[in-house]
């Protein structure tokens, strides 16, 4: 019977895991395509450099990257452009000169070598910069004069730019004389960079200052080879399906340049040439010797990379440089200038863009140093914002000239201009907040007129020490929202629940009823019902507190079932406990010297009360220090990725003691229930007891193990809860009350005619563990049938006979009925102001003296006390 039990039991929780989730491995391949990608992006640089180094100082260049190798420069660099579209390749040196080209777009640079910041009014200088003052245009390729404005920058020469000081980097600013050893005298000297000194100004505000000229930073169009060119359909334009023509920046006038002079392109040294300029569609103010990438590396005089910074386009982006050095005709180690490659923020975007336009996943890149400027997106954004010069809270007009706007760059927080950038800003900062969990996917949801939906995010560290480059690449995917969390009106799940709910509450109702219509039933009166109805009570309340389990999961309704579950559960146990540890009490199972006690209803309520406040602790502590609160999870497969929203705690502390708490009652509930296992059924219900702790242990083994062993959407594991709570309480009611139900149906069924009321007398609660005494104790308390009573009778006596032979007499006392009885006699309780207590503590008595007797086991089934059909009157009894 046992072994079919177990098998029912196991069988019916498992046909409620019918719906199952597996968990696999999430597809990471985006996240790592992109960190390898990433990295080949920023390692060109330092490759292409490294090229160009070796290559000039092998004299590749015959003018060591003077003007007149320009040409050659601008072919090599298109070449290995070819391979790194995304770079953008230049050099500056320290006569001002400058050169360099880009395939993104397609055009290369130049300018000449010299300071800016001449004046109008120095006819010397003019004399030597006519020739740079009238090359500048504008963008309708008219001829303009190249005039400075004000507060914008040009070098000043010390000493004509003649004179050499020590560089500003640690090795260089080492006094060599002070060391003595000679081969590290020789090496601290062959470290040892020079400079030449120069000073950057600025033009004052004021409107009464010189007129100063520059010389002119000119943009050029160029041809498949990578050489200046302005012939109608030799353009190398990106993205173009053949070659166009070469327009100014109107986009309409065509360039046609011949500007004649003695450039240093020509030679220099009087030599005129009209080419300087061919193919120059745009020009503008700069002078390399100012700008961060410039100044940073002549100051360390190592390989190094920037911040992200506003490039002389406005665009934000990062340069890598490199020094280059010449060797003077006295053995010094110049500073020559530096050879540097840019990538722009809008070039990230684009390689983003073009590899994940067509994707539904959103990749960007976010700096992890506050305050957390965006790089790049796939979306699109750049990470700059145009703005005005004068005020950076006004966008730049669309319209404008160049000289009213900058680029500023954009924190993550700031992306807030439509709702893919809400997306992005709120997805980085739950990750942030979450500390950029590795293996874990954070899913984010938008909630929006023009767009719904769940994105999981997850995010990949990537850092270059030789760059300082520590960035945060964001991969966002869309998922779909699983219903399979929450059980609604209409769902399948609700119409399982609810009639489990519904047979579990109207089972234990039912049963509920018919045993207090039945409590003055003498089958019942055994059965202490006013504690078995408390458990009933709580069986059917238990069913009920599983309705909130329908609905949506929010905070309230997630900590609604945390408590309403587990208070009803000790409610419906506390009941079977006191009942099983009262009887363990009273008969005196286990103790050394048997004593007499009387334990009360009300102290048996008191005794209850604690096992309540403990549980009500439990759950108030776990209310405020680690509540049961919605949580945004995501079930993810090799296929695709689903959004669940479940009730988690962040810990399973309150799972370990409540398993500690809960489960310890029911162990030492079974504990009990089977040290009383061998009181006669008749007057106690211990193996109801032990049946019901043993029912309650193994399903919610199984619930605990077929949970934890598997994955599952919430809502079927509340309904498999549910089904559990179902078997357990329905079995636990109806071994209780259905057998004597059936009982007192057979009696009634089947009535004992007797001349006289039959009165059964209500020997020794419990087991008899010692020998039989020789001398019989008085027991004078006494059951009537008809009356439901106990009552006072005349002395009788009955002979009760062991194994050995040996006749023990039990004496009884025949009294008159005092009144109706008050509680069952498995127990033995009453009150000390009881008029039944005297007799109550006579069978106590009775029991501790018998229980001196034998093991149990060595008596014959007349050995152990019990009760007679009816008194014996043969016998006489003396005191």
């Amino acid at each position: 019977m046992l072994l079919y039990h177990n098998y029912l039991t196991i069988l019916l929780l498992l046909l409620a895991t019918s719906v199952m989730a597996t968990k696999s491995e999430f597809n990471y391949e985006i996240g790592k395509r992109v960190l390898d990608l990433l990295r080949d992006y920023t390692d060109a640089p330092s490759k292409v450099l490294e090229f160009l180094s070796n290559y000039r100082e092998k004299n590749a260049f015959p003018h060591g990257l003077e003007p007149q190798d320009r040409d050659i420069f601008f072919q090599l660099g298109d070449t290995l452009l070819t391979a790194n579209p995304q770079l953008f390749l230049y050099y500056g040196l320290e006569n001002g000169a400058y050169a360099g080209n880009q395939r993104s777009p397609t055009f290369a640079h130049y300018r000449e070598p010299g300071e800016s910041g001449y004046r109008l009014d120095d006819p010397v200088q003019m004399e030597k910069m006519r020739k740079h003052l009238d090359s500048c245009i504008d963008e309708n390729g008219h001829q303009i004069p190249c005039l400075l404005g004000p507060g914008e920058s040009y070098i000043e020469c010390i000493d004509n730019c003649t004179s050499l000081q020590r560089c500003p980097d640690e090795d260089s600013q080492q006094d060599c004389s002070a060391v003595e050893r000679a081969e590290e005298r020789s090496l601290c000297e062959s470290n040892t960079k020079w400079c030449i000194s120069y000073a950057t100004r600025s033009i004052p505000l004021s409107d009464d200052s010189p007129k100063r000229g520059y010389i002119p930073f000119t943009f050029y169009c160029i041809d498949i080879n990578g050489l200046p060119t302005q012939t109608p359909g030799e353009n190398a334009e990106l993205g173009a399906d053949g070659l166009g023509n070469c327009y100014h920046d109107d986009g309409i006038t065509p360039v046609n340049r011949q500007v004649s002079g003695d450039y240093a392109y020509c030679g220099g040294e009087g030599i005129i040439c009209n080419n300087t300029f061919l193919g120059g569609f745009t020009s503008g103010n700069y002078d390399p010797r100012y700008r961060p990438w410039y100044i940073a590396t002549k100051q360390n005089q190592v390989p190094n990379w920037s911040e992200p910074y506003e490039f002389y386009t406005h665009n934000i982006g990062i340069t890598f440089s490199r020094p280059i050095h010449s060797i003077d005709e006295e053995g010094k180690t110049v500073f020559a200038g530096v050879l540097a490659s840019d990538y722009s923020l809008d070039g990230i975007a684009s390689f983003l863009t073009e590899n994940y336009d067509r994707s539904d996943a959103i990749v960007t890149i976010v700096e992890e140093a506050e305050p957390n400027y965006v790089i790049a997106s796939s979306t699109g954004i750049t990470g700059v914002r145009k703005v005005l010069i004068e005020d950076n809270s006004k966008p730049c007009p669309e319209d404008n000239d160049g000289d009213r706007c900058m680029g500023v760059r954009i924190p993550i927080s700031d992306l807030n201009e439509d709702i893919m950038e809400q997306l992005i800003s709120t997805t980085y900062l739950t990750q942030k907040e979450k500390n950029f969990p590795v293996s874990e996917l954070i899913p984010v949801r938008v909630d929006h007129d023009d767009f719904r939906g769940v994105y999981a995010s997850h995010t990949i560290g990537f850092e270059t020490k030789e760059a300082g480059i520590s960035w945060r690449i964001m991969i966002l995917s869309p998922v779909s929202a699983h219903e399979d969390d929450t059980i609604m009106p209409g769902d399948s799940m609700f119409q399982v629940l609810i009639t489990s709910v519904s047979a579990g509450f109207l089972v234990c109702s039912t049963l509920l009823v018919h045993f207090i219509r039945n409590r003055r039933e003498k089958e019942i009166i055994a059965s202490d019902w006013r504690f078995t109805g408390v458990f009933l009570v709580g069986c059917a309340l238990l069913n009920l507190a599983c309705l909130s389990y329908i609905g949506q999961n929010t905070n309230a309704t997630c900590l609604a079932r945390m408590w309403v579950i587990h208070f009803f559960f000790v409610f419906a146990l506390t009941p079977l406990f006191v009942k099983t540890y009262r009887l363990y009490k009273l008969t005196g199972v286990g103790s050394i010297i048997p004593r007499r006690q009387t334990i009360s209803n009300a102290r048996t309520v008191l005794m209850a009360m604690p096992f309540l406040a403990v549980e009500v602790l439990i759950l108030l502590v776990f209310t405020f220090i680690d509540p049961n609160k919605v949580e945004d999870l995501l079930v993810y497969d090799e296929s695709h990725t689903e959004n669940h929203i479940e009730c988690r705690q962040d810990t399973w502390a309150f799972f370990a003691l409540q398993l500690l708490y809960e489960g310890g009652l029911v162990f030492v509930g079974c504990l009990l229930a089977y040290k009383t296992r061998n009181m006669r059924k008749e007057y106690r219900d211990n193996m109801q007891l032990l049946l019901t702790m043993y029912n309650i242990a193994l399903v919610g083994s199984v619930i605990i193990v077929v949970l934890n062993a598997a994955e599952r959407f919430q809502a079927t594991t509340r309904v498999f809860i549910t089904i559990g709570i179902l078997w357990v309480t329905v079995f636990s009611s109806c071994v209780f009350v259905v057998p004597k139900l059936l009982l007192i149906r057979s009696r009634k069924l089947n009535p004992v005619e007797e001349d006289e009321p039959a009165r059964r007398t209500w020997s020794i609660v419990g087991n008899v563990t010692n020998s039989i005494p020789r001398i019989g104790r008085r027991v004078s308390y006494h059951y009537s049938q008809n009356s439901n009573s106990f009552g006072d009778q005349s002395e009788e006596d009955d002979d009760i006979t062991g194994s050995s032979g040996k006749k023990i007499r039990a004496c009884f006392i025949k009294q008159p009925m005092k009144q109706p009885m008050k509680q069952p006699m498995d127990a033995i309780q009453e009150t000390r102001n009881s008029p039944d207590d005297d007799a109550l503590s006579e069978i106590s008595r009775t029991g501790e003296h018998l229980s001196k007797g034998k093991d149990s086991s060595e008596l014959t089934k007349t050995d152990k006390f019990s009760t007679s059909g009816s008194m014996s009157k043969s016998s006489s009894c003396s005191s």
